[in-house]
């Protein structure tokens, strides 16, 4: 068993902001809001790197927030970490609200189908980043055939039971005529 803490990735680092090496960070939801200053977190670079930094404060603003990384002080050296994905200890967050779910926790959950219940055979192999909505990659359980992208969107995507480890598809058969 693992004892390595699960980490989620909590936002995305943008552009430096003023003069005193502030960068902004795009996140979805309010997760950050829960973040208190000072503290330490992973920072996973482009290429897959981990690291780990100090992070002296966190503010929001308008759509994004502002971080202060502790030893960049001038928006030329905190620019390195544009693209980098901002990590935090899944035990370290709030939970989740109703109707809502940290995206890693959909990695594995098989693929049902909401109109019979029963297995389509596919599972949850990745939630790929886009601008407008996740997406989930999904993958034959067994054997070899098609992936399949499904847009993580309620007219999409049914209820999931992380106890059971399923997750509803509707009008599953879509996906294969595109």
């Amino acid at each position: 068993m693992s004892t390595k803490p699960s980490l989620v990735k909590v936002g995305v680092f943008g552009s430096s902001h003023g003069i005193k090496g502030f960068i902004k960070v795009f996140t979805e939801g309010e997760t950050l809001n829960s973040l208190k200053a000072p503290t330490t977190c992973t920072v996973n670079d482009p290429l897959g790197k981990t690291s780990t930094i100090e992070i002296e404060s966190i503010r929001p603003n308008g759509n994004h927030f502002l971080v202060k990384i502790k030893g960049f002080d001038t928006p030329e050296t905190v620019v390195k970490y544009r693209g980098f994905s901002l990590l935090w200890k899944k035990e370290d967050l709030p939970k989740p609200n109703d109707g809502e779910i940290y995206t890693e926790d959909l990695i594995g959950l098989v693929i049902v189908s909401k109109e019979t219940k029963s297995s389509l055979g596919y599972q949850v192999t990745q939630v790929i980043d886009n601008p407008a909505h996740p997406i989930l990659e999904c993958k034959p359980i067994q054997g070899e055939g098609e992936t399949v992208l499904v847009p993580f969107l309620n007219q999409f995507v049914g209820d999931w039971d992380l106890a059971n480890q399923t997750i509803e598809c509707i009008d599953w058969e879509q996906w294969f005529a595109l």
